[in-house]
């Protein structure tokens, strides 16, 4: 994976999403939306095709490329049991290039402006800022809103389905879940299973 993946952002947005759900005793706007959303597959598979569609075309970018490059002479390095001084020495230059143009990357990208939004309504804005996540969304015919609120509501019924095993009670959930969304989570757990690992860049 040469960089943070657009899917792990999004895991960690639905996290915080989840923590702070859970931990609200008076809903936001966002967790109201989020609660009276209902989730279809429809809708769950058009979000998923517009991530791989968005990670697709980022590993063409020759940044992108290039810290691929940097982190294959990296990690061929770090596996020699001895290095020398000149190995070591160029072994800090290569991560000290390698962190930089990750960063510059990642601030570049429709998943970096994600990570610095808090709402759904400042994704949707950061998303519908950058043309590769655009054109992705008007191939599925899907709006910048509802594909935020798509995966916020899916990773969070999934983080609570998850965490209890299978077995949450659908009297005692938290505050802001849909048990709908629980039950569409539990009922398809294979096709979702199927859709993330479909939008993982390990897959290849």
């Amino acid at each position: 994976m040469p960089h943070r993946s657009f899917v792990a952002v999004l895991f960690a947005l639905a996290t915080l999403a989840t923590t702070h759900t859970s931990a609200a005793q008076t809903l936001s706007a966002d967790e109201k939306a989020m609660a009276s959303y209902r989730l279809t597959m429809p809708n769950v598979k058009k979000a998923a095709a517009v991530i791989q569609s968005v990670s697709e075309e980022a590993a063409k970018d020759p940044k992108v490329q290039e810290l691929t490059r940097l982190k294959a002479q990296i990690e061929a390095l770090e596996k020699k049991d001895e290095l020398t001084e000149g190995e070591e020495r160029q072994l800090e230059k290569l991560r000290n290039q390698s962190g930089a143009l990750e960063e510059e990357i990642e601030n570049a990208s429709p998943a970096g402006s994600m990570t610095s939004n808090k709402t759904l309504a400042e994704m949707e804005a950061a998303i519908s800022k950058h043309p590769q996540a655009t054109r992705a969304l008007a191939r599925e015919g899907l709006s910048a809103h509802d594909f935020a609120l798509t995966l916020m509501t899916l990773f969070q019924a999934a983080m609570v389905e998850g965490f209890s095993q299978g077995k949450v009670d659908m009297a005692k959930l938290p505050p802001g879940v849909n048990p709908e969304n629980i039950r569409f989570v539990r009922e398809n757990k294979v096709e979702l299973e199927a859709l993330q690992r479909a939008m993982s860049p390990e897959k290849k």
